[in-house]
């Protein structure tokens, strides 16, 4: 346990930390707001500007706002929740007043911290912003602990139009709109990766992220032994970005078990490193028993993990459309029928559109046919009147076999 020397310099460390941070924040496009009777809950991958974020909803009470990371290097081995009373006292002593707002970064590290929120909020006596490297910061047993006192947000790397807000750019011509997106597609939306203009610098940012994401919110956390196997799992994720997969198909690949594979990949989940997208299916078994589309959290982490400079616009372009619905709290599905459609968009089950991603300008006459006769059969399937094609820089609406089918240029759509 940390003496209380140690605390205080520690303390003293992270306001100093909160007072730069807020003198230097860029605006977010965001709903976020800071709940007057709850607890606020931020979730996300580590890195995408939580903690920023967090800093965000405190300005204009900066002088009141306790914060502290609880991934400082004095709690290494492990802290139990009475160290929070024992900062906010320490605070109160150094400052002269108490919190209005305490903000515990990467909460999940401190071992009870939910009794400790269910407390605060009851009694009212702080405003409490919570953040984690963890979709299981809000467990199911966490949730019944806390029951109701909480609202959780999940935090994304950056959107196409942060990054250019964080870039200063307005882009004035198509060409430039295509330069910057690609730009996008390419390195992602981790803030600071954003802002990293060496390449060199930039590539060993993004292997950094992604290291610290396996080591320390899977690896550490899950006390993984076999972590070859692990290694082998996330890089055929990246490399097989946005492709149908199956357990048993990696089974026979790499001869690890089905419930090795399917332990590994929700706690891949859990750390918001890679997602899994279902087919959309009437019948829920065949929707659950069928292969899974992949995306994974950021495609600059993808880019700095193959071994060659492939850029495969496709993939990296709808990729980037799943993060975005994900950021926008679409439900999604991929369709699969004679021909197979990206995304399905429903609303409390039922479909309400459907957008197909070619990251193409549909020039060539067969690739035009290939995806209008995908996306017609999906929404005649579906019982859909129209649905979206995001392309490269093709834009126009048609109305085919009786659907309506807009083409719409992907950073436009992007940037709605």
């Amino acid at each position: 346990m940390a003496n209380r020397g140690e605390l205080k310099k520690a303390l003293c460390d992270w306001k100093g930390w909160l007072e730069k941070t807020s003198e230097s924040l860029v605006d977010r496009v965001s709903e976020l707001h800071l709940p007057s009777e709850l607890c606020l809950a931020l979730t996300g991958v580590r890195r995408s500007g939580k903690s920023f974020l967090s800093v965000y909803l405190a300005k204009g009470n900066i002088e009141r706002t306790f914060y502290f990371n609880f991934e400082d290097p004095l709690f290494l081995t492990g802290v139990s929740v009475n160290v929070i009373d024992e900062l906010l006292g320490l605070y109160e002593e150094e400052t002269g007043h108490a919190s209005s707002l305490v903000i515990l970064d990467e909460i999940q590290n401190v071992y009870g911290w939910e009794k400790w929120v269910r407390k605060a909020v009851d009694l009212g006596k702080y405003q409490v912003i919570v953040t984690g490297s963890s979709s299981q910061l809000l467990s199911s047993e966490i949730a019944t602990a806390i029951s109701g006192r909480v609202i959780e947000q999940t935090v994304w790397p950056l959107s196409f139009a942060e990054a250019l807000n964080f870039k200063n750019i307005r882009p004035e011509s198509e060409g430039i709109w295509i330069r910057e997106l690609e730009e996008y597609l390419r390195w992602g939306g981790f803030p600071k990766a954003i802002l990293t203009n060496h390449e060199t610098d930039r590539v060993l940012l993004l292997k950094q992220y992604l290291m610290d994401i396996v080591l320390r919110d899977v690896v550490a956390r899950h006390s993984i032994k076999n972590q070859q196997a692990l290694n082998q799992i996330v890089s055929f994720y990246i490399t097989n970005l946005s492709t149908l997969h199956s357990y048993n198909a990696m089974r026979k690949g790499f001869g690890h078990s089905i419930e090795l594979i399917s332990s590994f990949t929700q706690y891949l989940s859990s750390a918001f490193l890679i997602f899994e997208l279902h087919r959309y299916h009437y019948n829920q078994k065949v929707q659950a028993r069928d292969p899974k589309k992949i995306y994974i959290i950021d495609n600059g982490l993808r880019t700095v993990s193959l071994a060659s400079d492939r850029k495969d616009w496709g993939r990296l372009a709808e990729n980037v459309v799943y993060l975005e619905l994900r950021r926008r709290n679409l439900q999604s599905f991929y369709f699969k029928g004679e021909q197979e459609v990206d995304f399905v968009i429903t609303e409390l089950g039922a479909p309400v559109d459907a957008i197909q991603v070619c990251y193409s300008d549909l020039k060539n006459e067969e690739t035009r046919n290939r995806e209008v006769e995908a996306l017609l059969e999906c929404l005649e399937t579906l019982q859909l009147s129209s649905g979206k094609i995001l392309t490269l820089n093709l834009e126009e609406a048609l109305v085919l076999k009786g659907k309506r089918v807009h083409f719409i240029p992907l950073y436009r759509w992007l940037f709605s």
